[in-house]
């Protein structure tokens, strides 16, 4: 009876673990979904070299925290 409760409740555990986990990689593609959406589709107009520099740096930041989110999800 005891082998019966460490069974279902090591696979509760994993199933918990593994939900977890999906929905943390879900967010992270909503994450980059959106950073694809704000810096890779063409903008309007002209930019100066200074806007060009400074969207860069955005994009930059934005791909480094979506890296580190990964690395915690896979830790």
């Amino acid at each position: 009876m005891q082998a019966v409760g460490i069974v279902f409740g090591y696979m509760s555990l994993v199933t918990a673990l593994i939900a977890v986990a999906c929905s943390q990689f879900d967010k992270l593609n909503k994450a980059l979904l959106d950073i694809t959406q704000q810096h890779i589709t063409p903008h309007q107009g002209q930019e100066d070299e200074q806007d060009h520099s400074i969207a860069s740096f955005d994009l930059q930041a934005e791909l480094n925290t979506c890296i580190r989110h990964h690395q915690n999800i896979i830790e």
